[in-house]
């Protein structure tokens, strides 16, 4: 039984994260301005002991403007020596491609794998299937990818990303998303049945308790999941111990310098 990969949410609209991370009395500016400065955010994680920090666009699934968004994850992962993930909803790959060629370490595409599939084969061929990915949002087994492409299967999905070369996908299902409730485990037997890729799955993990159950009883291919309310509510008991000694830092601690390593960074 492999130890399954925890790694932490940061959900962005207009550069900002929306979660704030709960710490102990007198903190309240220290976490507010870090959800004010996303770069000071994916450096608690990282020294949090974070490998992978998971980005999601909210701006771009809203259909309104990201530009804010996107640059800050390209900044984010200046600033950070771990991949930073990102999911957005862009039907561009030129856009994907600046992201990757900025420095952003990896991109988990949707509905362009199903309107543009040679666009994506060549991003694929340039950066490497470890560093462009496949996500999925999911209700009851079906996927919405919006005009023009509509509701799609996820078996569909799957086969179709696989085909194209895909090696690792990242799956939810909204019903998990922020809910606290766990992770299906029929669902994830099912979806890891379709397809040899690597499977992240993300949303829903509420405690230790889950996570230990969904190590001992998922399937093999599943490696990782993603975390986000849980941790920003100090849900895991290492994390006490991190608020304590964050409570003696003084904010203001965003850094004034592309790449600068904070006070919060260098605990």
């Amino acid at each position: 039984m492999a130890n399954l990969l925890i790694i932490p949410s940061i959900d962005l609209v207009q550069g900002q994260s929306v979660r704030r991370v709960m710490g102990v009395p007198g903190t309240e500016e220290l976490y507010t301005e870090m959800s004010e400065h996303p770069v000071e955010l994916a450096q608690l994680w990282r020294r949090e002991n974070a490998k992978v920090i998971h980005v999601t666009d909210l701006d771009s699934w809203a259909g309104k403007d990201c530009t804010k968004t996107l640059n800050a994850v390209v900044e984010m992962q200046k600033a950070v020596d771990i991949p930073i993930e990102l999911v957005s909803l862009q039907r561009s790959a030129e856009i994907y491609h600046r992201l990757l060629s900025e420095g952003v370490y990896r991109v988990a595409l949707n509905v362009l794998a199903m309107t543009d599939p040679d666009d994506v084969e060549d991003l694929l061929n340039e950066f490497s299937p470890s560093r462009v990915v496949f996500a999925a949002r999911a209700f009851e087994g079906d996927i919405d990818l919006g005009p023009g492409v509509g509701m799609v299967n996820d078996e569909e999905f799957i086969n179709h990303v696989y085909d194209l070369g895909g090696k690792r996908l990242i799956y939810t299902e909204q019903s998990w998303e922020g809910a606290l409730t766990g992770q299906d485990l029929a669902t994830i037997t099912r979806i890891t049945s379709l397809t040899t890729m690597r499977v992240t799955t993300a949303g829903g993990i509420a405690s230790p308790e889950q996570l230990w159950a969904l190590q001992r009883d998922a399937p093999p291919s599943l490696d990782s999941v993603v975390i986000g309310r849980a941790l920003y509510e100090n849900r895991f008991p290492c994390q006490a111990i991190w608020r304590v000694a964050e409570a003696t830092l003084e904010p203001p601690l965003h850094a004034t310098v592309v790449g600068e390593q904070s006070s919060i960074s260098k605990l």
